[in-house]
């Protein structure tokens, strides 16, 4: 019955109800909290079920991203910063946003799991500010 009655009310709202969204990566030392509102998604545009393209082009949200990218990380003399992704997420209610995913790969050799910073880029062009945490967290 408690289905039924959520599957009405999203039928009758004319989609999945926007969802505050978390993504959270691990840079060298630090970790990356981005936490997407629903009250950012309600400001962003919606993407038309009718259009082809989203309201932000996805070359639009790499230059975005890579401007934020170039203030929370910088290349080392062994690491270097290189888009690994974008990909486009759904936010609920015909809310999307770009999720671009970076990694900080070795400039030679290295094995293990490298470093990454995920960003959200919203359809209205902000680009959510994360919230930065040492990581592992410091002992006092």
């Amino acid at each position: 019955m408690g289905r039924l009655v959520f599957s009405l009310a999203v039928f009758l709202c004319g989609g999945p109800p926007l969802l505050a969204q978390t993504h959270e990566s691990y840079g060298i030392g630090k970790r990356y909290i981005v936490t997407i509102s629903e009250e950012a998604l309600r400001k962003s545009p919606a993407w038309d079920a009718d259009a082809e393209n989203p309201p932000l082009s996805a070359r639009k949200a790499l230059k975005l991203a890579d401007e934020k990218k170039a203030k929370l990380v910088q290349d080392s003399k062994s690491r270097k910063w290189e888009l690994q992704a974008i990909a486009l997420m759904p936010g609920g209610d015909d809310k999307w946003y770009w999720l671009v995913h970076y990694e900080a790969r070795p400039r030679v050799g290295g094995t293990g799991i490298n470093p990454f910073l995920r960003l959200a880029v919203l359809m209205n062009g902000t680009v959510i500010d994360p919230k930065v945490q040492d990581y592992p967290p410091r002992k006092e």
